[in-house]
């Protein structure tokens, strides 16, 4: 049988500073047991501002900056333990009336699974470069190594590196025990550079599964610009569904 997945999500992004929001969701639509297809759909808003003329006098009007993504993957399964993955995405930004601009870029993915332990190898948004009328600057490109372990029933571990092709290094670790399997306690840390890439941060979470629907809820902290930053997201696991 087929299964749908959907997850919507919502964040308040560093909101004692820039005040964003990012709102979307993600689907999956699993066609057998070795093939996956997704589609997701991402909306950056940003904290408004005056507009201006070019002698610095106000209109009276407001502008909005925000960006928006839409993209779509798929995942094939070329053994039991290996699995390829790609995904493509379009990038439409706008930080002034007169200043848009658009990117196209994508990611690929190979992952390996042995029972317990799970390894990916990624590299992310390789693309074209964006520009709003003038200079072009390039999508943050990374290469990315994951892994993950499940050492007894409930608890997962998981570590990431990260090297952003402009030269800057990411690393990230955290874990997740899940209760009864209905609620779930998450804790990790982000170490970052906050010149070239995310500033460090500490996280904590909490997930709840109620049925064929998990919340989740995560808080950031250990951050100057990033504190008080929260993250909430819904994951709704469908009724199977009739081939077509």
């Amino acid at each position: 049988f087929n299964r749908l997945d959907a997850r919507l999500f919502y964040s308040m992004w560093s909101p004692k500073y820039a005040s964003n929001t990012i709102a979307g969701s993600t689907d999956y639509f699993r066609i057998n047991d070795r093939l996956c297809i997704s589609a997701e759909g991402r909306m950056f808003t940003d904290k408004p501002y005056h507009s201006t003329s070019a002698q610095g006098i106000s209109d009276g009007t407001t502008f909005t900056p925000s960006d928006l993504i839409l993209g779509a993957g798929v995942s094939v399964g070329i053994t039991d333990a290996l699995t390829a993955g790609v995904k493509g995405r379009i990038v439409s930004s706008s930080i002034a009336e007169d200043a848009r601009g658009s990117a196209i870029c994508g990611d690929l993915s190979l992952t390996y699974t042995l029972g317990a332990y799970s390894a990916t190898l990624a590299v992310r948004n390789l693309g074209s470069k964006i520009s709003y009328g003038g200079a072009s600057y390039a999508l943050p490109a990374l290469a990315a190594l994951q892994g993950s372990l499940k050492p007894v029933k409930g608890l997962t571990i998981g570590v990431e590196a990260d090297y952003l092709f402009a030269g800057s290094l990411m690393a990230a670790a955290g874990a997740e025990y899940t209760l009864l399997d209905m609620v779930s306690l998450r804790a990790g840390y982000h170490y970052g550079n906050g010149d070239a890439a995310l500033a460090s941060f500490a996280s904590a979470g909490l997930g709840v599964n109620i049925k064929k629907v998990r919340l989740d809820a995560t808080f950031l902290t250990g951050s100057k610009t990033l504190a008080k930053t929260m993250m909430f997201s819904c994951l709704r696991s469908m009724f199977p569904m009739l081939r077509c």
